[in-house]
């Protein structure tokens, strides 16, 4: 006769379940019972129960399953579960990556460390740690076509994580092995790349069906795909410059269907707050909902942030060697004169045919010039190609409207461009044709009378470099493919070996050159399309033949070789023409400027020019410099103050993405490397023993967090029933004090995230030995760990409540450090949805229709309030101190 509230046997199922109910009906006695593991209710007969001293019962596989249960739950509440340091041990500010995402349920981050940090090995970790947990399966990268190789091969060495690339031009061969249906769909891992599915809006011959069939097949069928985790690199390219750019609504539509993003830009604020604010809502639109809301306290929680100073090794030292970089000044000799004539000539044509388009407003025409000014400072062999593609194109009257937008052109590389503007319509026909015949003419003598000037310095630095170095590797960037192939020619003409790169490159090729620059060529030249992403840290000398309009480019070329694992310091040659425009801004940039950054900290100029605006607000003080001459000491003064402004901002800037962090060797110290898998085999293996069932072995060997059963087991876990005697157990090859052994669980709220699960061993004289209650631990986790069962030892209440005690007095102190944390996490996140609140309250007393103005107040109102409700029933904290099991030990 069992009493309500009297914990029990199920013999038929081997559970300690609670009575909450008694029957007596017609003869016939049942109880209703209460399973704490499966939280539910259930009627059981008398025969089927006992009580839980029942000796009989107990077994030593289910006790097995108990304590490694236990402890597999205890790190999946508190840790890195995730064997990382297999083929790769990270660096400090990777592991405090992964801590932080790890940090909070929602894992919806901008990882945002400087170029060269690692954000690729610090995705990869959290991937593996995810799937480690069993929280996702379908994972997706999106980036840039260069860099899909770099991922997968990353993601297989580092990580041995398989992902399929999958690229538009494969699904016909997809759909040949997979059959219909859902693409995507076929794979769990997928790499693809950015432009390849971003929606199109219009294409030149298309129809309206045609588009959204294509639109359809790439992203429809991609957002319906499941993915449980999305990636998304080089992510400051979806911000956009307005919400309709396609890339934008890409980002957009995939941040809506995955629990779990990861947004990866070294660069995710370029000093304008709106595509930062677009950047960040893809994360949380409720917590930004205008631009009022990018402040530090609102930022931070979603911002991880590592800067190359404060980045260390493993052993605490310096991750990064020093940067010299030095401005390369040549001028034109008189052997260079046709050079000089035809640049003033190409100058003359930009400015006036600047000031006419934008006297009459065909930005597209604007946009050529531009293009001609980069082109003749380039080289002799890229404007004389050029001017005689564009004289073509008129000739033939074959020009055509512009698909360019000025955004397309912020993001774009000038290689990327070329083609669209060659071909733009001309304001002038007859007369600009009669100009470019007579730059031609000074174009193809430049080029006989004597080789480039800046070729000739380039031949000379290498030399030097030659002669300093017996195993020298140079990387040469240029922006232009002309003035690639002219370098290439002119240094084999002199017995180099040389290795190119540029954006028309497929995958393989890309791989072919890298691996020849490696091992034979000593110049790689490249286009900032062509060296996106590429890891090139055997080398330390950088020239930078041309240098983009756009600074951050410069930067991102220097990042190829300032990277960790670089062993020698970088050496950066910026090579510029004096008597050109783009000397005079450099020089106004480097010797009026010098007192700007003083005041402000900034060591050097990269330190500003790495997060100004994009390209067109520098391009266009630029411009305006040469179209209109007269007034550059003007726009010089302009750009003076704005750079000035500029520097102000960017501080603000790296304050606002910067979080407050120790960063040392202390954080690799603390990985533990934990035999997961081997514990979920045991926990599995011991589960079914304990069921009477045979183990399947096939089955075992696919075992991991994501199998339903192992998470029924973990989820349904025995409840440990007081009773009048415990187990005494043996174990051999452990020397032990007698006495008793347990494991207890303190947690909030009985939480499965905030938990603490503790062992505790307490000898005969009452006496708690923390080293052993660990000890013991560890030895009951071992799979060849035998305990024996010695049979039973009487347990008085005395006995009990002298360990409840113990229990309590250990775990007071794991109790209050889970509270504060907790505690301090729920504030942040009220303070974080009360100041969004705020925000959107004000904009909606913005609105100028009463009716809406009031309607939309109530509804925000109403909004708050289930939200204030929800979050003060969180901070109601319940602390559970519970047994889950106790033995005796011989």
């Amino acid at each position: 006769m069992f009493s309500i509230g009297d914990w029990v046997l199920d013999k038929e199922n081997k559970k300690t379940v609670k009575v909450i109910e008694s029957n007596d009906l017609w003869g016939y006695k049942s109880y209703a019972v209460f399973d704490p593991g499966e939280q539910k209710s259930y009627f059981l007969s008398e025969d089927k129960i006992c009580n839980v001293d029942a000796g009989e019962d107990f077994s030593i596989h289910s006790f097995k399953y108990l304590v490694t249960s236990a402890r597999i739950k205890n790190e999946l509440a508190n840790g890195i579960l995730s064997s990382i340091g297999d083929s790769i041990i990270p660096l400090p500010h990777q592991i405090y990556a992964l801590n932080r995402a790890l940090s909070s349920n929602k894992v919806r981050y901008i990882i945002a460390d400087e170029v060269g940090l690692g954000k690729t090995i610090e995705a990869g970790l959290i991937i593996k740690e995810l799937k480690t947990r069993g929280l996702i399966n379908r994972v997706l990268i999106v980036c840039p076509k260069g860099l899909m190789t770099q991922w997968h091969n990353e993601m297989k060495m580092k990580f041995n994580e398989n992902f399929n690339i999958v690229l538009p031009e494969d699904f016909d061969s997809i759909k040949r092995i997979y059959g219909e249906g859902n693409i995507w769909a076929n794979f769990s891992q997928v790499i693809c790349s950015l432009d390849s599915i971003k929606p199109l809006e219009r294409r030149n011959g298309w129809s309206k069906e045609k588009i959204d069939e294509y639109n359809k097949e790439r992203l429809g069928s991609l957002i319906f795909a499941g993915w449980d985790i999305i990636i998304i690199d080089e992510a400051h390219r979806i911000g956009g410059s307005t919400s309709d750019v396609a890339r934008y609504k890409l980002g957009s539509a995939l941040a809506d269907v995955s629990p779990y993003l990861l947004l990866l830009t070294a660069t995710p604020h370029q000093g304008k707050t709106e595509p930062f604010l677009r950047l960040i809502r893809l994360l949380d639109q409720d917590a930004f909902p205008d631009s009022n809301a990018i402040v530090k306290e609102q930022v931070s929680p979603y911002v991880i942030r590592t800067e190359k100073r404060e980045a260390v090794d493993s052993e605490g030292n310096r991750l990064f060697k020093n940067r010299v970089t030095k401005a390369v000044n040549i001028e034109w000799e008189q052997r260079h004169s046709l050079q000089k004539q035809l640049y003033e000539m190409v100058t003359k044509y930009v400015t006036e045919g600047y000031n006419k388009a934008r006297k009459e407003k065909k930005n597209y025409i604007g946009f050529l010039m531009v293009l001609m000014q980069r082109l003749v400072t380039s080289s002799t062999r890229a404007i004389r190609e050029n001017l005689e593609r564009r004289l073509e194109i008129l000739q033939n009257s074959s020009t055509r409207l512009v698909n360019l937008s000025e955004a397309d052109l912020m993001e774009a590389d000038a290689e990327e461009t070329v083609e669209e503007l060659i071909a733009v319509q001309s304001i002038n026909m007859k007369k600009e044709i009669e100009e470019i015949k007579d730059m031609l003419v000074v174009a193809n003598q430049a080029e006989y009378q004597y080789v480039d000037t800046k070729a000739e310095k380039l031949l000379e630095f290498i030399y030097k470099i030659q002669m300093e170095y017996e195993d020298f590797k140079v990387i040469i960037f240029t922006e232009f493919v002309a003035t690639q192939q002219f370098l290439k020619e002119y240094l084999e003409s002199k017995g180099f070996k040389i290795a190119t790169l540029n954006g028309s490159m497929d995958i393989e090729e890309r791989n072919t050159t890298l691996k020849e620059f490696k091992e034979r060529a000593d110049i790689l030249i490249s286009t900032d399309a062509g060296g996106e992403g590429l890891n090139l840290q055997f080398s330390n000398i950088v020239i930078n033949y041309d240098l983009p309009w756009n600074p951050m480019k410069i930067e991102q070329r220097i990042g190829r070789v300032d990277r960790i694992g670089q062993q020698r310091d970088v050496y950066v040659f910026n090579f510029m023409l004096s008597e050109t425009v783009e000397f005079r801004i450099r020089e106004v940039l480097e010797e009026k400027l010098a007192t700007i950054f003083e005041q402000f900290g900034v060591d050097k100029m990269e330190d500003v020019l790495d997060c100004t605006d994009a390209e067109f607000d520098f391009t266009d003080i630029f411009v305006r410099g040469i179209t209109d001459p007269k007034n550059a000491d003007y726009y010089i003064e302009k750009l003076e103050k704005e750079v000035r402004d500029k520097t102000e901002r960017i501080n603000e800037i790296k304050g606002l993405l910067r979080d407050e962090k120790v960063i040392d060797k202390s954080l690799v110290a603390g990985i533990s490397n934990l035999p997961i898998k081997s514990w979920l085999k045991q926990m599995y293996s011991n589960f079914q023993l304990s069921q009477g069932k045979e183990v399947n072995l096939i089955e075992l060997a696919m075992i991991d967090l994501n199998n339903q059963q192992v998470k029924k087991m973990l989820k349904n876990m025995p409840v440990w029933a007081r009773g009048h005697k415990v187990p005494a157990l043996e174990l051999a090859g452990v020397s032990n004090e007698k006495g008793y052994w347990s494991l207890w669980d303190v947690s909030i709220n009985d939480s499965d995230v905030n938990k603490q699960i503790f062992p505790l061993f307490v000898n005969e004289s009452g006496v708690m030995r923390a080293a052993s209650s660990k000890i013991l631990w560890e030895a009951f986790l071992k799979e060849n760990a035998n305990p024996a069962l010695k049979g039973y030892r009487e347990f008085e209440d005395t006995t009990y409540t002298m360990l409840c005690e113990k229990a309590k007095d250990y775990a007071y102190n794991l109790f209050e450090n889970m509270r504060e944390g907790y505690l301090n996490k729920l504030s942040k996140e009220q303070a974080k949805y009360e100041y969004a609140f705020k925000l959107r309250r004000e904009a909606a007393q913005r609105i100028g229709l009463e009716s809406v103005r009031s309607y939309r107040a109530k509804s925000i109102g109403k909004e708050e309030e289930a939200w204030r409700f929800k979050i003060e029933k969180e901070k109601a904290i319940i602390p559970i101190l519970k047994p889950l099991c106790i033995v005796y030990l011989e």
